[in-house]
């Protein structure tokens, strides 16, 4: 959203919403990258003390070429050492949807971060959708753009184009490093890219993985998309038509069509299933129900050089 002056404009819009809601009115906020273009039915309120602007009624925003919209959306912004001022967070509820070139989500709530470079969506029923497949949950949705890991929590299940599915409490997908996000950071709101740069899944609580041939089941599972290795660790069954086998520690080649089952991880000489310390430590950005009260920023996943 881009802004010469937030305050001058802001105010003209919420005396043309107050003269005339039959249109939409329109204002641009700076944001950390790229001009927000911001539409709304119900016009605009600026609250300076606050340094937020809220926008009513089918409200939009615009940057590049993604595309906020919801109910309701308010910016917080600030002010910046040459007295400008730039969006920081954006928050969107009711009837969310967040669509980019290749993805849409969706959900009830939505904040982006701009300095964490961190989306999070809630609601009781969270999708994203892409060609290369989708994922939903019955919670929440994050995204952390610069450490590339994205996490879905309740009931999560991710499906891809050849109808694999992952079921789990709780679902992290690690993507594949992105060369330019090394040499320039973004701050731009953002979606995860396609599927296809996702290098590794992992699932935490009742994990269930469907493919053609059968269903595997267990406490914790992984899949490394480029190896096409699933494990899963923990109370395992396999169950093949009407036959099951069970063990506490199962691999699965998804491409070579062969499953075997162990007593443990040990037995098969591979590592146990294990949480990545990478993400170990999220905490969604402040919503705007608490941003009336002060809090620590929120952190970043924890860097953890370990197994992923």
């Amino acid at each position: 959203m881009s802004i010469g002056t937030l305050t001058r404009i802001a105010v003209l819009a919420v005396v043309l919403a107050a003269a005339s809601n039959a249109r939409a009115q329109s204002l641009k906020l700076e944001g950390s990258d790229n001009p927000i273009d911001v539409t709304a039915d119900q016009g605009f309120e600026l609250q300076q003390d606050n340094k937020r602007v809220i926008a009513r009624g089918n409200a939009k925003a615009v940057q590049g070429e993604v595309t906020i919209a919801g109910d309701e959306l308010t910016a917080d912004y600030r002010t910046k050492a040459d007295g400008g001022n730039e969006v920081y967070r954006v928050y969107v509820s009711g009837n969310v949807t967040m669509k980019s070139a290749s993805e849409t989500a969706t959900g009830d709530s939505a904040v982006y971060d701009f300095d964490k470079g961190v989306l999070v969506l809630e609601g009781k029923v969270v999708t994203l959708v892409n060609p290369e497949g989708s994922v939903t949950a019955q919670r929440a949705l994050q995204y952390w753009s610069n450490e590339r890991v994205a996490v879905a929590e309740g009931s999560a299940m991710a499906e891809d184009k050849d109808k694999r599915r992952l079921y789990a409490d709780k679902l992290i997908a690690f993507f594949r490093e992105d060369p330019a996000a090394r040499t320039a950071k973004t701050s731009s709101v953002a979606l995860p890219h396609g599927r296809g740069d996702i290098t590794l899944l992992q699932g935490f609580g009742n994990v269930r993985m469907e493919t053609p041939k059968e269903t595997v089941r267990g406490e914790r599972g992984t899949y490394n998309i480029e190896t096409g290795l699933a494990t899963l660790d923990g109370s395992v069954k396999i169950t093949q038509n009407n036959s099951q086998l069970g063990g506490g520690f199962a691999v699965v080649n998804v491409k070579g069509g062969t499953s075997r089952i162990f007593a443990n991880a040990k037995a098969a000489g591979m590592p146990g299933v294990r949480e990545n310390g990478r993400v170990s430590a999220l905490i969604a950005p402040q919503t705007k129900q608490d941003a009336a009260a002060p809090t620590a920023s929120p952190t970043g996943p924890a860097q953890d050089k370990g197994q992923k």
